[in-house]
């Protein structure tokens, strides 16, 4: 995992490439890519990958590549954010030497919400600094009652995946919320703000969802999908410590149609 003094430095970086390009909450990663005299390629290569950044040996520059096959498209929000990463491996120094000296090797970037190595984590932060710098998404993120719709609004504003925006929003937002990932009834990895209680999931990564929760029974019933707001008890979820698990506890899904996934927000009013 990054650490904190790690985040801090990839943050100012990306301010300091992206505000250049950003025009009402959107960075123009074609014109930053421009700037860097980076060429960019959207193109059709089946059912492989992502994104990729090469390094030409022979020309003594880099290259980008987005697979179209996959809904990478230069103005889709998945397309904006295999681009962000790639840019990112690009604009992270270590990244760029290390893919120049061929002391890394150069792979095939596939969305998926699986654990990472850490040279994933770093480009997948760094990504989400240049599409949501912290200062304009902090303006934007305010009010005092949560909901998926707020989310869903700042995607929009931002250009954004619906994911991406709500692990933004889960570390600098403005409400206490927690995230939990899951696929195919199991869960994947969760996020959470810094200010929401530190109660140990009646659950493992990897492990299925807790029956009582809203996402675990809609896993249990096949094809059902529950998107309304639920309210239920913390320890439907949690392990409580303390009297905080008195307040009624909120939770909203949201499907992925695109990926498979659920994301399962968790919040207290």
């Amino acid at each position: 995992m990054l650490t904190g003094q790690r985040k801090i430095q990839l943050s100012k970086l990306a301010y300091q490439v992206a505000t250049p390009f950003s025009d009402k909450n959107v960075t123009d990663l074609l014109k930053l890519a421009e700037y860097e005299e980076l060429p960019v390629y959207f193109d059709n290569y089946e059912n492989t990958f992502d994104g990729m950044l090469v390094y030409d040996d022979y020309e003594r520059t880099f290259h980008i590549h987005v697979n179209k096959d996959k809904g990478n498209h230069e103005n889709s929000k998945r397309g904006r954010y295999t681009l962000a990463h790639e840019l990112s491996h690009y604009l992270i120094d270590e990244h760029r030497i290390g893919l120049k000296k061929g002391l890394l090797q150069p792979h095939q970037s596939i969305h998926n919400v699986s654990r990472k190595e850490l040279i994933e984590y770093e480009a997948d932060y760094f990504a989400s600094c240049l599409l949501m710098p912290e200062h304009l998404f902090k303006q934007t993120s305010g009010g005092k009652v949560f909901s998926l719709d707020r989310i869903l609004t700042l995607a929009d504003s931002f250009q954004t995946s619906v994911l991406a925006t709500a692990i933004k929003f889960a570390e600098i937002g403005t409400h206490e919320v927690t995230l939990v990932i899951s696929e195919n009834n199991k869960v994947k990895w969760f996020a959470q703000s810094k200010d929401f209680p530190k109660w140990p999931f009646k659950f493992k990564v990897g492990q299925a969802l807790p029956s009582a929760t809203v996402a675990g029974e809609s896993f249990s019933k096949p094809n059902s999908k529950y998107t309304s707001v639920e309210e239920l008890s913390a320890d439907d979820w949690f392990y409580m410590k303390d009297s905080r698990g008195n307040r009624p506890l909120y939770e909203q899904c949201y499907y992925s149609d695109s990926y498979g996934y659920v994301i399962s927000f968790l919040w207290f009013n």
